[in-house]
């Protein structure tokens, strides 16, 4: 029996170390390191096994393609006869592998989110840009990319762990090593230029009435491969501004819900929604231009009036999630002015309240104001003046017209306090002349120089979309998406009459970091408004024109009239 017992062991013992020698025989140990190069620092990169090695005793032959298979569920696309011209090509044809094509990529990223794959490896990427993972099966691997910056977006690639197996090397194909990635950034950027802008400064500064051109810059990415429904969408917002009747231009695309993008446009925004089979379309990331003209329609009921134009993509950005969008955002702004208008912004000195640039008084012959009269001020309650006088008419011209001789640009009437608003001004020189004067009073034909002066600053602004509501926020909160970009904004405004400075508003913005809006921070108006005066009197005719020729008539009909009574006197007495 002890012998017996003794064999059974010594034959378990030889089927045990046979078992593993066979064993460490048909399946021998795999590791392989891949890498992909190029990334940036925070990415998060999933490898999936697309095809595995079949050609070792330890795995099922697949007489078809010697050595490789592709694995569920790219097997359904990734048929024998494709497989074979991927790795092997027509050698009886000279036709050579194809390897994975973009139009591969294409149908086998989707299959990630329509089958719900799980990651074979998975690796986050260092300040290096690697994303390395050791695999311990042989095969062909799609990587696709989680971008830490959304505005980064990756091409799928492919890497191998090619089969060793006793010092041979079983290359997957070609050019399966270790990767770069092939990647797009996002960008969106927009100008302003203004033909007939008064000062030249590209439609900083305008006035009611100018036509502005808006150029808008986008990368759209090479969707192509890694999105199952690409989204992207360039929304553009006007404020006080009007998109005219001239069409909305996208370099080289075409127009159409079958074609590369549909068009809304209202009469002050505009979404343009490139189409999914144009954004699958594309191999490489394109650069698009936007073009459209706006009218700047709104007058400058305060002092300083904002006009914006905030344009925005919504896009998509992670492989792995069809219906999350990120943003981004660029914003232009453009100033209207005004003398003697309401206060700008909601700072409590101003709100409400007017400024004060120019005062139109009544005066005796000596000089004095004929009312004393006091009026509370503008910004401050030190500001006071004396004798305003109402229903004076004044005429503003531009630059060009120094002599005032031809139409003015703008005329306003003196009120009760005896301002005159003038509104939808651009920065720059003009010239103020009296045109009548109230009854009762003689015409000032003085003119007097005004200057507009106006100055920006650049900011860095980062703001919140609310995906819910559509709105942008200053600060962030549950879903919102920040958008960072830069702008310029308002930094000085001064008004200066006859060479004297009777204004100077300086702004900040309280909140570089989450708004674009500017803000009072300094009214500093000099102690009194520029004072024009009217001296009090009977008007006489004007020293020329008709006023001249009327003197003339009656002194001709004067001298003839004494003439006749000469003559007749003489007659008589003859």
């Amino acid at each position: 029996m002890k012998k017996l017992i003794s064999l059974v062991l010594a034959l378990a013992m030889i089927l045990m170390v046979g078992s593993a020698a066979f064993a460490a025989d048909t399946t021998p140990a795999f590791s392989k390191k891949m890498t992909v190069k190029g990334l940036n620092d925070g990415d998060e990169a999933y490898f999936y096994q697309i095809a595995e090695w079949v050609g070792s005793m330890s795995y099922e032959q697949d007489l078809d393609i010697t050595g490789w298979r592709a694995i569920d569920p790219f097997s359904t696309y990734l048929m024998p006869d494709v497989m074979t011209m991927i790795l092997y090509g027509d050698p009886d044809n000279n036709i050579a592998p194809t390897g994975i094509t973009p139009d591969h990529a294409v149908v086998l990223a989707p299959l990630v989110n329509q089958y719900n794959v799980e990651a074979t490896y998975e690796a986050n990427v260092g300040s290096d840009g690697k994303a390395e993972v050791t695999a311990t099966k042989p095969g062909i691997y799609m990587v696709l990319v989680k971008p830490a910056d959304a505005n980064v977006l990756y091409n799928p690639m492919f890497v191998s762990a090619d089969y060793v197996h006793d010092s041979q090397t079983l290359d997957v194909a070609d050019g399966y090593g270790d990767s770069t990635a092939k990647k797009s950034t996002l960008k969106i950027s927009k100008k302003a230029e203004n033909s007939k802008d008064y000062t030249g400064d590209n439609a900083k500064t305008t006035e009611v009435g100018d036509i502005v051109t808006f150029t808008v810059n986008v990368t759209v990415p090479a969707y192509g491969a890694a999105f199952t429904n690409p989204y992207f969408v360039l929304k553009d917002t006007l404020t006080d501004l009007e998109l005219t009747d001239d069409a909305i231009q996208v370099s080289d695309l075409t127009e159409g819900a079958n074609n590369d993008y549909t068009l809304v446009k209202n009469t002050s925004d505009y979404t343009i929604t490139f189409t999914q089979k144009y954004l699958r379309s594309l191999k490489t990331a394109a650069d698009l231009t936007v073009t459209y003209k706006a009218k700047v329609t709104s007058d400058a009921v305060k002092a300083i009036n904002e006009e914006t134009n905030d344009v925005m993509i919504e896009y998509s950005h992670d492989p792995h999630n069809d219906t999350d969008y990120d943003v981004q955002k660029d914003t232009t702004q453009h100033y209207t002015f005004s003398i003697d208008a309401s206060g700008l912004g909601n700072h409590s000195s101003v709100e409400g309240l007017k400024t004060s640039e120019v005062v139109k008084i009544g005066v005796d012959s000596a000089g004095h104001p004929i009312t004393q009269k006091t009026e509370n001020s503008a910004i401050t309650t030190t500001n006071t003046w004396t004798g305003p006088l109402e229903k004076a008419v004044f005429g503003l011209w531009k630059n060009s017209d120094s002599t005032c001789e031809g139409e003015p640009f703008k005329t306003a009437t003196t009120g009760t306090d005896g301002r005159m608003t003038f509104s939808g001004l651009d920065a720059g020189t003009y010239y103020l002349k009296e045109i009548s004067a109230p009854a009762g009073f003689v015409v000032n034909t003085d003119i007097h120089t005004v200057v507009l002066a106006a100055t920006t600053k650049s900011v860095k602004v980062t703001e919140y979309y609310d995906p819910a509501d559509g709105k942008w926020y200053s600060t962030t909160g549950e879903g919102r998406k920040a958008a960072t970009y830069d702008t310029d904004i308002l930094d000085t405004y001064s008004v200066t009459i006859d060479g004297e400075e009777v204004s100077e508003y300086k702004f900040t913005n309280e909140n570089t970091s989450n708004s674009n809006e500017i803000k009072w921070t300094e009214l500093d108006p000099v102690e009194l408004p520029c004072q024009l005066t009217n001296i009090q009197g009977t008007q006489l005719p004007s020293t020329g024109g008709i006023g001249t020729t009327i003197f003339y008539i009656l002194g001709g009909l004067l001298v003839i009239g004494a003439a006749v009574i000469l003559v007749a006197r003489r007659k008589a007495q003859d």
